[in-house]
């Protein structure tokens, strides 16, 4: 065993420092001794000032042989691809009791040979001189730590990276990160803590890979010395039915982040609700009416909030790859948490539309930081995070409510628990994020209502109550026959119209009008429930499968299959920079590549599922049908509504004439509703009135 003895807070506190520092050294060579001088005068200069003050007054260092290695291994990356649990090469020791750093014999060789002939290797820090470099850096922080009442354990750091306090002890929630840094440093906090202290201070690049533990260490630690300038890309991947899609979290397009909440579905997994985030983005220009010109985007306030094609949802959703749901996984944590950023109006056309559910969005009272300091928390967890899904424990809400609490700086985020959708607003009410006494909110009604008025205006449906209607609505979309509502439509189409006036017949043909497009929009709906499904038995039959010839296919298209977006950038870790982030055109590539063998396996499929197939192939039918239909009887109404009016106006007094002018204003609903009246509000409708064509129409045939 060799000795070395510094007194380090001499050496790495520039205040006292100076020449006439004296340290022993015992057996130890003039060539160690000198090398370690000149690393611990570099470390003076790279570590911040807090660190440096926070280290004990003395820190004695050990050289020793820690294992059977004569060098730092160059294989190491080849174990962090294994994602091996036991770190098989022990770089260094601290002793909190002796104040000892020990350091292994064999980075003390790397370390004397000096960084200019080091072996360069391709994960963590990049060359085995780094490496060797980082095992100190590694060890004093432990030394920082503990001198510091466990800045390891305590509840800021805790957030940041991604651990939470148990009954018993702390647990880590990535359990399954998808770029770590190092997987040492998520065995538990006092390792986590060492490791993002190491590239803190060695990789020029942490405030970009890891933003919100970059700010948070500068905190504690102070800045590091000559630190190169970074600013994180924000660039995620946005998932779609299509695949993933580049896009940017720019902050200074940030309008607000609003609290989502869906309200609960029919099934287990959604019967208390679902909790997202909203990211009210603006488009990336708008119009200037002062100028006349297209600017850039800022939050333009309220404007913002009509750019629902840029607004995208932060959801936390478990990721489910079986082909149907597995409830005791999900009370489990057999399925992992994952974080998706949508589109804002995917996500309506999900719950909307195809799951009858009404979507509340509240807005968060923020200030410009703290939406910064989400955003950058997103961009950590998009890229890394994946941890075990519980429903009734690490279920959304409360994911989404430690999504707060890992970025803010309040306190009192922590003493509340929810683990409820409906629980998480009310506490984010009682914490003055949101109003709820106020109604500030925007209230995204689910499409029952407009599905059950297409149900009774085409198949006559009786009414009996909402919630009996909405379950012989369901009922109908799951058990009725596609030929069986094409026969319904074809009686329709052929029933006779008997009006003897040119205004009953308009009213008739408006009436047909409004049955035709009935019988589209329903069966619109039934596509979309009957495609879900047969996309899930479809998915049952070939994750079951004993079909060779249909597994190889699978194996093919697998990255079409099972899509993952740590898959979508180079190997690193935290958040990939741009240059290492597919675009678009390559993530489109490289589905082209599965896309014969997937073509194969839907043929496959469908040869398996013969009355299905069947079945959707009618719907689409029926919908070509009906659409064609809803065109002809629109074509035929206006210009039927175009005699009706020319007849009207020919009839009309000089003083009707006179009022029917109002419709050139436009700016009043008070002028248009008049306008309605003189022309007939049931043939009209208001909505009809805002027309420029029809407009043009009725002034057309007016004689002055």
């Amino acid at each position: 065993m060799k000795t070395l003895l510094f007194i380090l807070a001499l050496i790495l506190a520039p205040s006292v420092y100076s020449a006439d520092v004296s340290f022993s050294v015992v057996k130890s060579s003039p060539s160690e001794k000198k090398v370690l001088e000149q690393i611990f005068e570099s470390l003076r200069k790279r570590l911040p000032e807090n660190f440096k003050a926070g280290l004990p007054a003395t820190v004695i260092l050990n050289v020793e042989k820690l294992s059977d290695h004569k060098t730092i291994p160059e294989n190491i990356c080849e174990n962090e691809a294994r994602n091996d649990k036991q770190r098989p090469f022990i770089y260094g020791e601290y002793n909190q009791r002796k104040n000892t750093l020990t350091l292994n014999q064999a980075v003390m060789k790397v370390l004397e040979k000096g960084p200019e002939n080091s072996p360069e290797i391709s994960c963590q820090h990049r060359t085995i001189y780094n490496q060797a470099l980082a095992s100190i850096i590694h060890e004093l922080a432990h030394a920082f730590d503990f001198n510091n009442h466990n800045i390891s354990s305590s509840v800021e750091f805790l957030q940041r990276a991604g651990f939470k306090k148990g009954l018993l002890k702390i647990k880590n929630k990535n359990t399954e990160a998808m770029r770590p840094a190092d997987s040492f440093g998520e065995r538990n906090a006092v390792e986590a803590f060492a490791v993002n202290v190491e590239y803190f201070v060695l990789d020029p690049q942490f405030a970009c890979r890891k933003p919100a533990m970059a700010q948070y260490l500068e905190t504690i630690l102070g800045r590091v010395p000559e630190k190169s300038a970074c600013s994180p890309k924000r660039t995620v991947m946005m998932s779609t039915s299509a695949g993933f899609y580049p896009v940017t979290l720019d902050p200074s397009r940030i309008y607000r982040i609003d609290y989502l909440l869906a309200s609960p579905g029919k099934d287990l997994s959604s019967g208390f609700g679902h909790s997202m985030f909203r990211l009210v983005m603006c488009a990336p220009e708008h119009f200037d009416a002062v100028s006349g010109k297209m600017i850039p985007a800022t939050p333009f306030g309220k404007k913002c909030l009509e750019d629902r094609l840029f607004h995208l949802v932060v959801s936390y959703r478990a990721n489910v790859e079986d082909a149907t749901l597995n409830y005791m996984k999900g009370l489990f944590g057999g399925y992992p948490s994952m974080m998706f950023i949508l589109n804002f109006g995917d996500v309506l056309d999900e719950y909307n539309r195809d799951e009858l559910r009404t979507v509340e969005s509240y807005a968060l009272s923020l200030s410009e930081k703290e939406k910064v300091d989400i955003l950058n928390k997103i961009l950590e967890d998009h890229w890394n995070y994946r941890g075990p899904y519980r429903f009734l424990t690490n279920n959304c809400a409360v994911e989404s409510f430690d999504l707060l609490k890992n970025s803010l700086d309040r306190r009192e985020l922590n003493d509340y628990h929810s683990l409820s959708p409906k629980g998480v607003l009310e506490d984010l009410d009682r914490l003055e994020y949101v109003s709820l006494k106020n109604g500030e909110k925007e209230v995204f009604k689910a499409k029952t209502e407009q599905l059950l008025l297409a149900y009774k205006t085409a198949y006559g449906f009786k009414e009996r109550g909402a919630n009996k209607d909405k379950d012989q609505l369901m009922s109908f979309i799951e058990k009725s026959g596609a030929l069986y509502r094409k026969n319904l439509f074809t009686k329709y189409t052929e029933a006779e119209m008997n009006a003897e006036n040119l205004h009953d017949q308009v009213a008739t043909m408006k009436n047909r009008l409004i049955k035709a497009s009935s019988f589209s929009v329903l069966e619109q709906h039934i596509l979309r429930s009957r495609t879900s499904l047969y996309r899930k038995k479809a998915l049952e039959l070939l994750m079951n499968s004993n079909d060779q010839k249909l597994l190889d296919l699978a194996k093919a298209a697998e990255g079409v299959l099972k899509q993952n977006v740590a898959d979508l950038a180079l190997p690193g870790y935290g958040v990939p920079l741009e240059d290492e982030i597919m675009t678009r055109e390559e993530i489109e590539l490289k589905m082209a590549s599965g896309k014969k063998a997937m073509e194969q396996i839907e043929r496959r499929l469908k040869e398996r599922m013969p009355e299905e197939s069947k079945e959707l192939q009618l719907v689409n039918e029926n919908i070509s049908l009906f659409n064609k239909r809803s065109l002809e009887e629109r074509k035929g109404y206006r210009e039927k509504l175009v005699l009706y009016i020319s007849q009207v106006i020919r009839n009309m007094s000089y003083e009707e004439q006179k009022r029917l002018l109002l419709v050139r204003a436009l700016n009043e609903k008070e002028a248009l509703d008049e306008v309605r009246e003189l022309l007939d509000t049931s043939l009209v409708s208001h909505k009809e009135i805002l027309d420029i064509k029809l407009r043009k129409i009725i002034t057309e045939f007016v004689r002055f």
